[in-house]
């Protein structure tokens, strides 16, 4: 529809107000005001800010007509204003196509003395943006005014008495038809392109299946601070994290981050190359409950107990402590989830990054740490100039602050290799192979001495003697005579007669079939045997250990045939048959049992043999025929079933709406198991280790495996 030409002038005929009254006047009702406009937007968010976005960082265009000299008009639903005060002085509106951060002061001069008490959730809104300013504030395009900094110009606040000029609202708010997008945190800071940036810049966003990093202990904010904000962050169950400013001025700055794990939802912000998450008020958080995913904190920062990695993302903090870590990899530029490298040779000296394990590549598990220019520290620790380092453990001491926008090290002064650190300030020596012959392979399997030395790498064997076992949770709990209390974990020694802890390597025994034939509670008279097992080096009960234990052979050598382990046998099928077990397997992982209330289904490893599993019934699934498809049902009794928009499961004692599943084979082996109520279907996400179901291809589909 054609619009005034100045739309500006014709305000006061454009904009009415309808005023409800009561028909006894001698109540003392206030009328209720409900705005209303003719006016109408003529161009999409998505579309103007195509029209108007630049590579820079910040920038400011004044913006013009429409192609047939008409004003531009934007409209859509409010999603966010100063209410609650984690969000200052912006409101954020969204059409069909996107959303937009519209900045302006308030003024109580000027009758805004708060945006929330007449722009709020869910009103409908449009805002004539000609003649106003559209660009960038440190990477995030926004509407508002001509401004600059340090010289550069940039899209500034506009004055509150020309925001309340060009915008126009239309009836009572309602928060319901605004919508928030799903996405995961990995998708989040994945996205790179201008078109992502368009898209999701300032758009409400819901994001499923998260903790706090310092959920039930830190505050939203810090009370009293001279900073204006601080960083927390979002972690999801693999590890990936992001960041959210919080405001020290909010309402709701003092009160305690939830604990365990839920939903939230929340602004998309951008600042500086970095996605950032804001939080209208802490009704955004839903469900939070159960365990959290969040690292706990580990070590004190002193030179003998460094801070590890996972206790600096846990929130460590201080100035001239210690942190240890394995050297992973190094950033170039200056964001750190495109810039990051886990491959030598580096093109920087200036930083590294560490990590709890010598394997990570997942940057939301590292921590960047900058090198002092100049400094010993640099001289000896850089990539680019000693590739030899990468995967190498060592100590350094620093100041724990905000680099490339996370958790990171800054300053560093000294370092130590190993997991200890040295103030004595001597120049360490390179650390040197640990003595023994093996290479982790299953005819050379690495000795225990390797082992305690610091020997690293994934799906490596070792060998030695099994002496006995961790009873608690300490390694000082060791135990090398019966009865033992755990059978979750081994101790493995070169000589079967050691009862020196600090001569043993700590094995973990994932539940499973290795477990089942090792453990000590069930098999006291495996202690003595020598034993060769495949697994991770890493640390475990604080020392060097091997985790993650997925294969074994009796003897000084791996590979060859595994003893048959406990447990039931599940054969391959093509077909399902109603009230029959059976395992969902995918690229060799198991879904396994969720004990909570919902979620994702975790994993466990499996190996076919010959179109046989051989598995533990705990991790079997139940396919009932029922109206309509089948049911699934887990070792414990309950029912899986979706609702709502998520991915993961919800979990029932009884049959309820979203419990039928349809079951179809497909060509390549696999089954389509897609679930009624919400047309989404079961798969395997390697990036997250764990069973979902979506809407779209973005796993692998199960096997199924009938027990026999």
């Amino acid at each position: 529809m054609k619009l005034y030409k100045s739309l500006l002038a014709a305000v006061a005929v454009a904009v009415s107000s309808v005023a409800m009254t009561s028909c006894d006047n001698d109540l003392a009702v206030p009328p209720l005001t409900i705005p209303s406009t003719d006016v109408r937007a003529n161009t999409t968010i998505a579309d103007f800010k195509a029209k108007y976005w630049s590579s820079d960082n910040n920038y400011c265009t004044q913006v013009g007509k429409t192609e047939d000299g008409e004003d531009i008009i934007l409209g859509g639903r409010i999603i966010a204003t100063d209410a609650g005060g984690n969000i200052y002085q912006n409101v954020m509106l969204q059409d069909e196509t996107g959303a937009i951060t519209i900045a302006t002061l308030t003024s109580s001069n000027d009758g805004l003395q708060h945006l929330y008490t007449k722009y709020k959730v869910g009103e409908e809104m449009y805002i004539n943006v000609t003649e106003l300013y559209a660009g960038k504030y440190a990477g995030l395009f926004q509407i508002g005014t001509a401004g600059e900094y340090n010289g550069t110009p940039q899209t500034s606040k506009m004055p509150a008495t020309q925001f309340l000029a060009h915008t126009f609202l239309n009836g009572l708010p309602d928060p319901s038809k605004t919508y928030s997008t799903t996405m995961t945190i990995s998708e989040i800071n994945s996205m790179s392109s201008v078109e992502d940036q368009q898209k999701y810049q300032s758009q409400l966003i819901r994001v499923e299946n998260v903790s706090w990093v310092g959920g039930g202990e830190l505050t939203w904010g810090e009370t009293g601070s001279s900073s204006t904000a601080v960083n927390r962050y979002l972690i999801d169950e693999t590890g990936n994290r992001l960041l959210v400013r919080n405001s020290n001025k909010s309402d709701f700055c003092d009160q305690v981050l939830p604990a365990g794990h839920g939903n939230v939802e929340g602004i998309l912000s951008y600042f500086n190359g970095t996605w950032q998450f804001l939080f209208r008020s802490p009704d955004d958080c839903t469900d939070f409950e159960g365990e959290s995913y969040a690292p706990v904190m580990e070590g004190s920062g002193t030179a003998e107990d460094p801070f590890t990695v996972g206790g600096v993302l846990a929130g460590a903090e201080g100035s001239g402590v210690w942190v240890t870590g394995y050297i992973v990899g190094w950033v170039e530029g200056q964001v750190l989830s495109s810039g990051a490298h886990f491959t030598v040779p580096a093109t920087v000296a200036s930083n590294v990054l560490l990590a709890a394990s010598p394997d990570e590549t997942n940057v939301a598990n590292c921590i960047p740490v900058q090198l002092t220019s100049g400094s010993d520290v640099r001289t000896a620790l850089n990539l680019k100039d000693h590739a030899d380092n990468l995967g190498k453990q060592v100590s350094i001491k620093g100041d724990l602050a905000a680099y490339f926008g996370a958790s990171g090290l800054k300053t560093t002064t000294i370092y130590a290799w190993g997991d200890k650190g040295d103030d004595s300030g001597t120049t360490p020596e390179d650390p040197t192979p640990p003595a023994g012959s093996g290479d982790g392979t299953s005819d050379k399997p690495f000795e225990v001495s390797q082992v305690i030395g610091g020997a690293t790498g994934t799906g490596v064997w070792m060998t030695g003697y099994i002496v006995g076992a961790v009873n608690d949770k300490s390694i000082s709990d060791a135990a090398f005579t019966g009865p033992f209390a755990l059978k979750t974990n081994l101790l493995i020694a070169a000589s079967a007669t050691e009862t020196d802890v600090t001569k043993c390597v700590p094995v973990q025994l994932p539940a499973g079939a290795v477990r089942d034939a090792l453990n000590l509670v069930d098999h006291a008279d495996n202690l003595g045997k020598q034993i060769t097992i495949k697994g991770n080096l890493e640390k475990y009960f604080g020392v060097n250990g091997l985790k993650s234990a997925s294969e074994y052979v009796w003897g000084a050598q791996g590979g060859g045939d595994t003893p048959a382990p406990a447990g039931a046998q599940f054969k391959k099928v093509t077909t399902v048959t109603s009230g029959k077990q059976y395992l969902l397997v995918a690229s060799g992982k198991a879904a396994t049992l969720n004990t909570a209330n919902y979620g994702y289904l975790q994993v466990t490893d499996v190996t076919d043999n010959g179109g046989v599993i051989s598995a533990d019934d705990s991790k079997a699934f139940t396919i009932e025929s029922t109206t309509g498809g089948y049911t699934i049902k887990m070792s414990d009794g309950r029912y899986l079933y979706q609702t709502g928009t998520y991915n993961s499961f919800n979990f029932s004692a009884t049959i309820v709406d979203g419990c039928v599943w349809t079951v179809q084979a497909q060509a390549d082996g696999t089954f389509k198991i897609t679930n009624t109520s919400v047309n989404k279907y079961v798969q395997y996400d390697s990036q997250y280790s764990s069973y979902g179901s979506y809407s779209d291809a973005r796993g692998v589909m199960p096997v199924l495996y009938e027990k026999m």
